[in-house]
């Protein structure tokens, strides 16, 4: 690791000669400081995804995917840093997905096979992504946690969604190819910002939530194990509380610091 100090490494970030690594439209950047590292920074980049991407990189077998080790968490004023390795290789579209779509599948298998007993992020702290409201602060410290949120949460008090029988698994929640990396033999997956430990099957919902990524996930979902039946029916009960909860305030619920702020 570098022996650059926090204020070095943050200078670095706002250089105009330091690259770019990132697209101009996204609100957080990611920038290559050194040989060796890059720098992930913005008013949403979190301590919380520093964690998320230490535990997947403590967990999963680098034979299949890799993870950018993350050495670094810094906290200047109202922006993050992440310092992490810089990874050479290319990163995917939809059409060079296509072909590499049953390894990918196999990827996102090896990642739901990682089990937990306690819901939410990886490294702890409250949810994100776009699966849960931005209005509401949600955080979980054990099983029963999960499933009273969505009984308070469900628009439908006839159809009950029991979610004690659906083991935890680890779960990316932004899997795309713009978070793929390839070089040479070896996969990269960036972006842990919302991963968590949930039921498998918020994994295969995402994608009614991000439907600009529908027709990759279309490419990988004959190389996943099939939902069961009764993962198939709580998944819709489990969207259909999930959009009501986006568009509904409930008494009592804590405000996110991203409604705080404006996202």
């Amino acid at each position: 690791m570098s022996a650059l100090t926090d204020d070095e490494i943050v200078s670095l970030c706002h250089d105009e000669a330091t690259t770019a690594l990132s697209a101009s439209q996204y609100s957080n950047k990611v920038v290559r400081i050194t040989e060796r590292l890059a720098v992930k920074f913005g008013q949403f980049v979190t301590a919380q995804e520093f964690r998320n991407q230490q535990v997947a990189q403590r967990h999963l077998d680098p034979n299949i995917v890799n993870v950018p080790t993350a050495y670094r968490f810094i906290q200047k004023e109202r922006a993050g840093y992440i310092v992490m390795d810089y990874i050479h290789g290319d990163t995917l579209d939809l059409a060079s997905a296509k072909p590499m779509a049953e390894e990918l599948g196999k990827v996102l298998g090896h990642i739901h096979q990682q089990k937990a007993t306690i819901p939410g992020p990886l490294g702890g702290g409250p949810v994100s992504g776009v699966l849960w409201p931005e209005h509401e602060e949600v955080e979980f410290s054990k099983t029963d946690d999960l499933q009273f949120w969505f009984d308070r949460h469900s628009p439908s008090s006839r159809q009950k969604l029991d979610l004690r029988y659906h083991p935890l698994s680890m779960c990316h929640l932004d899997f795309n190819p713009r978070n793929i990396i390839v070089d040479g033999r070896k996969i990269y997956l960036i972006d842990w910002s919302a991963a968590g430990y949930f039921p498998r099957y918020f994994e295969h919902i995402l994608y009614q939530f991000l439907p600009q990524d529908l027709s990759f996930f279309n490419l990988l979902s004959p190389f996943l194990a099939p939902l069961s039946e009764q993962e198939s029916e709580s998944a819709t009960l489990v969207v259909e509380t999930l959009r009501y909860s986006q568009v509904h305030v409930f008494p009592g619920a804590k405000v996110s610091q991203r409604a705080n702020i404006g996202a």
